[in-house]
C-alpha cells in the first residue's frame, strides 16, 4: 500500500519486516531480537511478562510483521502490560515528586528565613518548574495511561495500533537536518561551557540594550545559546522530537524555514517588549515548529493518526503552564512569539488538503530553505566566533 492520496505513508505494510516462513508465531524487539513460538498462548505470555519493549508480532493470519495492537488476540496481555508499564511510570513519577517537592520547600524556606524571596525566586521558580515536568505531569500521564489500559477494547486498540504503525514509520525517516541543527547546537553549547555563561552572553546573546541600539544580529545569534546545561538538553529533546516530525511530513526545507521564522519573531517579540533581562535559547524556534504542526496536522488531518495528535496540544499546555509558573526566568515573550510565526507559517504556506499524501517541495521551496539553512549556519558559526573573541 504505497502512499497515495488514500492511504499515508505510515499506512504502508511494508513499514513491517516480511514475516519467517516458520515458526508459526513470533515477535520483534526494539532491539531488532527475534522471539518465536508454536502457539498464540505463548506469544500472549511473551507480550505481557517480556522484559524489552515489542514492536511487531507474526501469526498464521498475518501476511507480514504487524504491530502487537493488530492481533486482536492479544487485547488482554497488552492491557495488562499497558498497566504494569503504567504503574512503573507512576512510581518513578512519585519518586521525582518527592525529590523535587523537597528542593521546592528548600528554596522557599532558605528564602523566607533570609527575606530574600524576590531576589531568590528564580530558584523557587526552577525548583518548580523542574517539579511540575518531572514530577506531576508524569504523574497524572501515568494515572491517565493506566485509566486508558484498563478501559481497552478492540475499538481502542484500533487507534493504539493506528499510532504504533505512525511511530514506527516516523523513526524509519531519514531526519539529516535534523541532526545538522542538532549538531549546530551542540557546537555552540559546548564553546559556550569553555567561554563561561556571562561571557558568552556578553558576546553573542540579545541583550536587549544593545539590540535596541542596532545590533539586530543577536537575533540570529542569541539562539543558539543557552542558559544552563538544563535549558540546553530540554531544547535539544524538543528539536528531535518537533523537528524530525515536521521533516518527515512536510519536508526539510519548512523544518529550516520555520525555526528560522520563528527564531528571529520571537526575539522580536522579546527585544521590543520585555527590557533588562538578556535573552537566549532556540525555544522561540522551537514553539514555532509546535505552532506549525498543530496548525499543519489539522489542515492535513488524514497525514496523521488522530491520537498523536494530543501530544501536541499537551506541549503546548505544558508549555504555558511551565511559563506561568516560571515566567521570573522563561522568556515568555519569545515562546509567543515564535508559537505566532509557526503557526501564521503553516496557514499561509499549506492549504487545507483531504488528501493521505504528503506534499512535495517545489523549486521555490528547495532554494528558500537552502537560504534558510545558509543563514542558520552562518548564525550559528557568527555566534561561536563572537564568544572566542568575547
Amino acid at each position: 500500500m504505497p502512499e497515495t492520496d488514500e492511504h499515508p505513508a505510515w499506512a504502508d505494510p511494508g513499514v513491517y519486516l516480511p514475516k519467517p516462513e516458520s515458526p508459526a508465531f513470533g515477535a520483534l524487539s526494539r532491539k531488532g531480537r527475534r522471539s518465536e513460538f508454536e502457539s498464540l498462548q505463548a506469544l500472549c505470555a511473551h507480550v505481557r511478562s517480556s522484559r524489552e519493549s515489542v514492536v511487531a508480532v507474526w501469526t498464521p493470519d498475518t501476511e507480514r510483521m504487524v504491530p502487537p495492537e493488530a492481533v486482536h488476540g492479544l487485547l488482554e496481555p497488552l492491557r495488562r502490560r499497558f498497566v504494569d508499564t503504567a504503574e512503573a511510570d507512576a512510581g518513578d513519577a512519585r519518586r521525582n515528586s518527592l525529590i523535587f517537592g523537597a528542593l521546592l520547600l528548600w528554596a522557599l524556606y532558605a528564602a523566607l528565613a533570609n527575606r530574600t524571596l524576590p531576589q531568590v525566586s528564580v530558584e523557587v521558580g526552577l525548583s518548580a518548574v523542574l517539579l511540575l515536568i518531572l514530577g506531576l505531569i508524569p504523574w497524572y500521564d501515568a494515572w491517565k495511561d493506566r485509566k486508558q489500559a484498563w478501559d481497552l477494547n478492540q475499538e481502542s486498540l484500533a487507534s493504539e495500533e493506528d499510532e504504533a504503525r505512525f511511530d514506527r514509520w516516523l523513526g524509519q525517516q531519514k531526519a539529516m537536518l535534523t541532526i545538522y541543527l542538532l549538531a549546530l547546537l551542540g557546537v555552540a553549547g559546548a564553546v559556550q561551557i569553555w567561554v563561561g555563561l556571562e561571557g558568552s552572553v556578553e558576546a553573542a546573546g540579545l541583550k536587549k540594550d544593545l539590540y535596541q541600539r542596532g545590533e539586530w544580529l543577536r537575533l540570529f545569534t542569541a539562539p543558539f545559546l543557552h542558559g544552563h546545561p538544563l535549558h540546553w538538553a530540554l531544547n535539544a529533546a524538543g528539536l528531535w522530537y518537533l523537528g524530525r516530525r515536521v521533516e518527515a511530513l512536510a519536508g526539510w526545507p519548512h523544518l529550516v524555514m520555520v525555526i528560522l521564522v520563528a527564531m528571529v519573531a520571537g526575539g522580536v517579540a522579546t527585544g521590543e517588549l520585555m527590557a533588562g533581562r538578556p535573552s537566549v535559547g532556540a525555544s522561540g524556534g522551537l514553539m514555532g515548529l509546535l505552532g506549525f504542526l498543530l496548525v499543519f496536522e489539522t489542515l492535513h488531518a488524514r497525514l496523521v493518526p488522530h491520537p498523536t495528535r494530543r501530544r501536541l496540544f499537551a506541549a503546548l499546555l505544558l508549555t504555558f503552564v511551565v511559563g506561568f509558573v516560571g515566567y521570573r526566568f522563561i522568556d515568555n515573550y519569545a515562546h509567543g512569539g515564535g508559537l505566532a510565526a509557526g503557526v501564521l507559517y503553516a496557514a499561509v504556506v499549506f492549504p487545507r488538503s483531504r488528501s493521505a499524501r504528503r506534499p512535495r517541495a517545489n523549486r521555490l521551496d528547495i532554494a528558500t530553505g537552502w537560504g534558510a539553512l545558509a543563514v542558520l549556519t552562518a548564525s550559528a558559526l557568527l555566534a561561536v566566533v563572537l564568544m572566542l573573541s568575547g
